[in-house]
């Protein structure tokens, strides 16, 4: 099993759902009410400020939607043919960096300042989702849940109407699978971030790398059985 096919497996889908959801509730319970990676919120919540004429809170939303962008071309920069040589597994360094940025940030090491926390979770879990885009042979989102939670329901309907469909019911379940993660990922995260403050982003470390980790047993586990097969041939 290569990085790729492990990447996709359900348990690190889980674990990057969780983290996905801790983020989102830690910025907003934690960091005024302004979303890491619900962009869509983000926008939401900039426009109906504005309307209210509250504009240095409406203001707090622009930073994470500029990370947002920015992140979307270092991803595509990570892919391009030229860079392939140098960076053969782009998803990896992804993920890393985000492991990286949120242990710092945990640390307090550079302070906890909203000017470059905010922006940067929402940088790093971009990367994440633009980096791990399947659960198994799916493709999902691992930082918010809209998208996940509509097929998850078209999936369902396919499962029963016109006729039983035991595929689609597995799809389904995969994709209630990382809605239900995102929101207990959530919950995990308000109460932390109430309790421990920017503490609570270890918890998030913690959960990135596992799925890190579980990723790596995976490509260990499939190549050690390879080797038995070959040697058993």
């Amino acid at each position: 099993m290569d990085f790729d096919s492990a990447s996709r497996n359900r348990s690190v889908a889980m674990l990057l759902t969780l983290s996905g959801g801790f983020l989102d509730a830690f910025t907003y319970v934690g960091h005024g009410g302004v979303f890491a990676n619900t962009m869509t919120g983000n926008v939401a919540l900039l426009g109906i400020q504005i309307a209210a004429g509250q504009w240095a809170q409406a203001a707090r939303h622009i930073p994470p939607l500029i990370a947002f962008v920015f992140a979307v071309f270092v991803v595509h920069l990570l892919r391009l043919d030229a860079l392939k040589p140098s960076i053969r597994r782009p998803a990896l360094v992804c993920l890393l960096l985000e492991i990286v940025f949120l242990a710092v940030a945990a640390s307090g090491l550079l302070g906890d300042s909203d000017a470059w926390l905010i922006p940067g979770i929402s940088f790093v879990a971009t990367l994440q989702t633009l980096s791990f885009t399947h659960v198994e042979k799916l493709t999902y989102t691992s930082v918010m849940t809209t998208g996940n939670l509509r097929r998850a329901a078209k999936k369902l309907m396919e499962g029963f109407i016109p006729n039983y469909d035991r595929a689609a019911l597995h799809d389904a379940s995969l994709l209630g699978m990382a809605g239900f993660c995102f929101f207990a990922g959530a919950v995990l995260g308000g109460v932390s971030t109430r309790a421990l403050h920017d503490g609570a982003l270890w918890l998030a470390v913690l959960l990135l790398v596992a799925a890190l980790l579980q990723i790596v047993l995976l490509v260990r586990q499939r190549g050690d059985e390879a080797t038995a097969q070959s040697s058993g041939e």
